[in-house]
């Protein structure tokens, strides 16, 4: 891919903001369903479990569901991320805004998170998550671009 100047596209911004977001929601959900029901939860996952900050202790085994769904979604997240970002220096700001967004939902679902293992469980996955993607797509644009043989 060859890269030019910048072009503002709020259109392609809002696209890879929506991957993002729905990939985050759709891989912590499938490791929530996951491990639950290795764990044997006796009740299936709900919203609460992705949403509400006092699901996520450390007091229980089926509590570490969730914060572990998280942990495991990173990176994976990051591989999506990596799909979707162009650039290195964006990879922060598309994971950070999936993070945000999601702190956001969780205010308005049960109030503002004030449980540590909440913010520690999602801070580390936030790090993983633009680590990884920032590394992958480094080496993505440091591969060599090929060139067909001009003839003349």
């Amino acid at each position: 891919m060859f890269y030019g100047p910048i072009i503002w596209d709020p259109v392609l911004i809002i696209a890879q903001m929506g991957v993002m977001q729905a990939s985050f929601y759709l891989l912590t959900g499938f490791w929530l369903v996951l491990l639950q029901s290795l764990l044997g939860s006796r009740t299936g996952p709900s919203l609460d479990h992705i949403f509400k900050p006092s699901t996520m202790d450390l007091d229980s085994v089926l509590n570490v569901a969730p914060i572990l769904a998280l942990i495991l979604a990173a990176p994976l997240c990051a591989i999506i991320c990596t799909l979707v970002v162009d650039r290195a220096w964006q990879c922060l700001d598309f994971a950070g805004s999936v993070y945000f967004v999601h702190l956001i939902l969780c205010c308005c679902h049960s109030g503002f998170p004030l449980y540590w293992e909440w913010w520690a469980s999602n801070v580390f996955s936030l790090v993983v998550t633009v680590l990884l993607s920032e590394h992958w797509v480094v080496k993505k644009e440091q591969e060599p671009i090929e060139m067909e043989e001009l003839t003349r």
